[in-house]
């Protein structure tokens, strides 16, 4: 009997759910590196050459099998009960190395960063001036930016009318809680430093679900991957979606008493991150109705204090320049979408999410330490039919496979099969 079970282990191991899931991360994230290649090719010439449409092809087909091996993996049961037939090899030996990978780190960013020199990006400069507002009693919401961009460039990035007088009319398009994290970055001289900060905090959560050799690879491919100098160095604001997530899954790992707030701060860290309030239920037992809807009041009252403040603030300029002012963006050639190519295929997208999510609740793979990936896929789905996907999105879908491999990892040690919030 116990041959077996041996043998069937042995069987599923090429497939298990951590495998798929590493496979589409690695996909995503080749691909979102070509796809930041791609875009700024587009910028340069505005429009894809011939030779380019191509290109997107090959990188579209990627992140299409990279939706179906994360799928596959979520359609599969985690199998926590059968032995490991070689044990993962842990202890305070790897917390050296994790430092060594922390130092080449911080040694790269700040060589391709150089904090303190800008870049010319509106996502740096509304950052900035969003700061410089808060430190001077100024509403940051409601305010306007200075356009860095000529006439081609404006025409590009901004839809008619939202660009008057050299000015864009818009405050701050992302959250407050962004805002409040890359403020210390900015008083030390660049507030892309918050952000480095955050692929670190992320890194150690990783390597602490997981402290294997398992874990290491997987803080590896965060902390020594190209794209993440790339997301880094464009101060784009997923590494503190990325952080919150993971400690948001360290909590429910472990068992943390701190899981709804972490849960509440992910939601409150970026605006599409709402369609995740139905996975929620992944961190509770399936019969555990009451302890579902306790959980998203719990993690809905943090991501309101968060918001409320500046709602009082001003109500408009909140509304208008974080929601209003991306829904009127104009479509971008250089996203990595198929969007780009059948402009008509947006208009279902926001069903394919739905459907996805749907599915996910009612797949037998719904655990907590599978949850980043069914947002992960989420995620993809949402970029994928629409026109503004870009490397930073595709970004955190990748480190979100990842991060539930870590937390599979640690599941499986710790023999939890499904849901971890108790009523």
């Amino acid at each position: 009997m116990e041959r077996d079970s041996i043998a069937a282990h042995k069987t599923g191991r090429k497939w298990s759910p951590a495998a798929l899931l590493c496979c589409a991360g690695c996909i995503v994230t080749i691909a979102a590196f070509g796809s930041h290649l791609l875009s700024l090719s587009a910028a340069r010439t505005a429009h894809l050459s011939r030779d380019w449409k191509a290109v997107l092809f090959i990188l579209l087909g990627a992140l299409l099998l990279a939706i179906v091996l994360a799928t596959a993996a979520l359609a599969r049961r985690v199998s926590g009960n059968l032995p490991h037939l070689q044990p993962r090899k842990a202890g305070t030996g790897l917390w050296p190395v994790f430092a060594l990978l922390v130092t080449a780190h911080l040694l790269f960013a700040f060589l391709i960063v150089r904090p303190g020199s800008g870049v010319a990006i509106d996502v740096y400069t509304f950052q900035k001036a969003a700061c410089q507002n808060l430190l001077k009693g100024i509403d940051p919401f409601g305010t306007t930016q200075a356009n860095i961009f000529d006439a081609r460039g404006t025409s590009r990035y901004y839809a008619p009318g939202l660009v008057a007088d050299g000015r864009v009319q818009e405050g701050f398009q992302y959250p407050p809680l962004t805002l409040f994290w890359a403020l210390p970055g900015f008083v030390l001289g660049d507030v892309r430093l918050s952000y480095i900060f955050a692929v670190i905090v992320s890194a150690w959560l990783l390597f602490a679900l997981s402290p294997d050799n398992r874990g290491l690879a997987i803080v590896c491919v965060l902390l020594l991957s190209p794209l993440t100098f790339v997301v880094e160095f464009c101060s784009y604001t997923e590494p503190l979606v990325y952080m919150a997530l993971c400690a948001t899954i360290y909590a429910a790992v472990k068992k943390c008493w701190w899981l709804p707030i972490a849960l509440g701060l992910f939601l409150a860290t970026k605006q599409y991150n709402l369609f995740a309030l139905p996975l929620i239920a992944y961190f509770v037992h399936r019969s555990e109705v009451k302890a579902y809807w306790r959980l998203v009041g719990l993690s809905l009252i943090t991501a309101a204090v968060t918001v409320v403040p500046f709602a009082f603030w001003n109500l408009r300029a909140l509304w208008h320049d974080m929601v209003l002012f991306n829904l009127m963006q104009p479509y971008r050639l250089d996203s990595l979408s198929l969007g780009v190519l059948f402009p008509w295929i947006m208009k279902i997208d926001p069903v394919l999410v739905l459907a996805f999510v749907v599915w996910a609740l009612w797949a037998g793979n719904r655990s907590a330490a599978t949850f980043p990936a069914a947002y992960g896929v989420g995620l993809l789905l949402l970029c994928f039919f629409s026109t503004k996907a870009f490397a930073n999105y595709y970004f955190l879908a990748a480190q979100a496979f990842f991060l539930s491999i870590a937390a599979l990892s640690a599941a499986e040690d710790k023999n939890v099969a499904q849901g971890s919030f108790a009523s």
